[in-house]
């Protein structure tokens, strides 16, 4: 019995329109996965002291990157996050992050002892995202932090411009990092500038979500060499001591593919694109994504698709799952489809058949459930994280101090974070929200600082 195997083997036919961006083609053709897995020996390399394969690997991948000095990761730009939040911080220090940030952030100020102060979210048409305006006040406003994180791109392929940001930053001596997860493909993109044409000081690129790389690998740039040894302080602790080749050699082979092809890749795609939303404009589709540039001035990513149908996001997913389309996310009003870098006419075709025969149907009348404000702090991040946990009911959370992480994918924001009140709108919002959808919970119940 092969349980997993079977599971995945079931779903080779499948059009993936989701990470990890090779799309279940290999991208130098088929390899003996087994017979090249290892470990280090004298006759390959050390991850944490690399001096022949990894070394050239990583040097390549930081020429094509933009950046002084590359680090491979292999447990995803989780690992890049710590290290970018912790390597120039010591415990008590502040940081400044986005309330839209991926969960390994705050998980990141936990493991640091970090104060942090947030960035508030804006929420309008089904988006939700952080301005410009509202990053530089709280910059002004916390001269003490040490590092600054931004998401760029954010789920949806929207980029915050950075100039502005990066004077501010440079003004006060704080580190710029960026969580450039979703946009490891940018080096190779001459229409949208990444974090390495933007002065970050850091950025980590989640490699198999744009890239022709197998799922958990990722890059760490640094833009200045002497910032490598920092950084490795925290990955060496934080990393396993025993690092698949499989994932560095897939983060090698996505470097080199894209080097030789990215940047035609990129524009084919772009062009498909484009002319697979003015066909399927006629049938009732539209990407919010133009309106929410024109109104925030954020440029769009325009390797993926973000679409909405009168039967809302939902109803959309359901149906191209039932067609063998699997998208990357859904939420109330849209879906969003990753393209692989292998994506022609003849997988546009295949989605454009598919959104052709997308049910009538009546528009569903679901009762609309705006994401709860930001609650209040109660305690210091770290110590409610660290300290007793008592798992409590939904019904009886009210009022109690949150122990973790807690959300809704999407969009994968935490609605509150260790150290916050737990408040009658934020557990509405959880008890209405199936199950599958949220994260950091048990069933009905919710971890809570210890009584």
């Amino acid at each position: 019995m092969r349980p997993i195997y079977d599971m995945l083997r079931e779903r080779r036919g499948d059009l993936r329109l989701h990470m990890p961006g090779h799309g279940g083609i290999p991208p130098f053709g088929e390899e003996e996965m087994y017979a090249m897995d290892t470990t280090e020996t004298e006759d390959t390399d050390d991850l944490y002291h690399p001096r022949s394969g990894i070394l050239a690997a990583e040097k390549a991948y930081a020429l094509s990157a933009g950046a002084a000095c590359t680090l491979m990761l292999h447990n995803g730009s989780t690992q890049g996050i710590h290290a970018m939040l912790q390597m120039w911080t010591v415990p008590g220090d502040t940081v400044i992050l986005p309330r839209n940030a991926h969960l390994s952030a705050a998980s990141a100020a936990v493991l640091g002892g970090l104060r942090v102060v947030w960035i508030p979210v804006r929420r309008a048409d089904g988006y939700v995202r952080i301005a410009e305006e509202d990053v530089i006040r709280c910059i002004r406003d916390c001269p003490e932090a040490r590092v600054l994180l931004i998401t760029r791109p954010d789920y949806f392929g929207m980029c915050l411009p950075l100039e502005r940001i990066r004077e501010e930053t440079a003004k006060r001596g704080i580190r710029l990092a960026v969580d450039e997860a979703h946009g490891a493909h940018l080096p190779w993109d001459d229409e949208i500038p990444g974090a390495h044409r933007s002065g970050a000081d850091a950025w980590t690129q989640s490699c198999h979500k744009t890239l022709p790389a197998l799922t958990g690998s990722a890059v760490l740039n640094l833009r200045q060499e002497e910032d490598r040894a920092g950084a490795m302080r925290v990955l060496r602790r934080e990393m396993t001591s025993s690092p698949s080749f499989l994932l560095l050699l897939s983060v090698d082979d996505a470097r080199e593919w894209m080097d030789r092809y990215g940047r035609d890749s990129i524009e084919k795609r772009k062009r498909i694109l484009r002319g697979l939303e003015e066909r399927i404009r006629e049938m009732g589709y539209r990407d919010p994504r133009d309106a929410w540039a024109r109104e925030t001035g954020q440029t769009v990513d325009r390797t993926r698709l973000v679409l909405r149908h009168p039967r809302g996001g939902f109803a959309l997913h359901a149906h191209l799952r039932s067609r063998g389309i699997q998208a990357e996310m859904a939420d109330r009003e849209q879906v969003c489809l990753l393209t692989s870098v292998f994506f022609g006419e003849r997988e546009a075709g295949r989605l454009e058949d598919a959104l052709r025969d997308m049910p009538a149907g009546p528009v569903p009348e679901e009762e609309d459930l705006p994401l709860p404000e930001m609650p209040g702090g109660a305690m210091n991040l770290r110590e409610a994280a660290m300290g007793p946990v008592d798992m409590v009911p939904l019904s009886s959370a009210e009022g109690r101090v949150c122990a973790a992480c807690v959300g809704v994918y999407p969009p994968g924001i935490p609605l509150a974070v260790p150290g916050e009140y737990l408040e009658s709108s934020l557990l509405e919002y959880l008890k209405r929200t199936p199950v599958e959808r949220r994260f950091g919970m048990e069933g009905e119940r919710i971890p809570c600082v210890g009584m």
